[in-house]
């Protein structure tokens, strides 16, 4: 749905059901809003999140992000001591592979769903999101990158460029999506993607 303005261009990106093949809790329902191109507001939606409160098991959460006022409906918490990187599950390549190699990282999650991974990230079970490649679209990423911006993070494609969420902006993220909680670590992780790699990405 586009909502268009003279000198504002409103988007909203929903995604229902994100997830790969199963596994409950990576199944996440997103909605993003950007404005001029930018993400400015997002949710993500766990619908199969279990949790227990007063003794009663509840089903399902929502985790919102705003730019200029923060977040909610979860913990923060800091990032792992060691670094973990959070990657896809069924969609790898050999791009893919080579970026999470150069990372030489402590432990590798393979999960679905980008919205599942950066709350990975604002969780602190994971340092960094990288997929070094294409494949992901723009409706994964508008509300994630909402949440994890309002949140003090950082997501861009493996070049450190951010992503442009326009009506006129083509669906599709070909350049990979590299994201952290913070910008010291995304920098770090920048650092550490081969430059034949970027190369490779950036003639796409």
């Amino acid at each position: 749905m586009y909502l268009t303005h003279p000198f504002i261009s409103i988007k909203w990106y929903l995604s229902l059901l994100q997830s790969n093949y199963g596994f409950l809790e990576h199944v996440t329902v997103l909605i993003g809003i950007s404005v001029n191109e930018k993400p400015v507001a997002g949710v993500i939606h766990q619908p199969y999140y279990k949790t227990l409160i007063d003794g009663e098991k509840k089903m399902g959460r929502t985790i919102w992000g705003l730019q200029g006022v923060g977040v909610g409906g979860f913990t923060p918490a800091p990032p792992p001591d060691s670094l973990i990187i959070t990657t896809t599950r069924s969609h790898s390549n050999a791009l893919a592979e080579k970026g999470l190699q150069a990372m030489n990282a402590s432990q590798v999650l393979r999960v679905g769903g980008a919205g599942y991974k950066v709350l990975q990230l604002l969780e602190g079970v994971a340092s960094v999101y990288l997929f070094a490649t294409s494949g992901c679209k723009k409706w994964d990423t508008c509300a994630p990158e909402a949440v994890l911006s309002a949140a003090g993070g950082k997501l861009t494609d493996i070049l450190g460029n951010y992503y442009k969420y326009g009506a006129s902006e083509q669906r599709l993220n070909k350049t990979g999506v590299l994201a952290a909680v913070n910008n010291e670590l995304h920098s770090y992780a920048l650092g550490k993607i081969p430059e034949e790699l970027k190369e490779l990405q950036s003639k796409k």
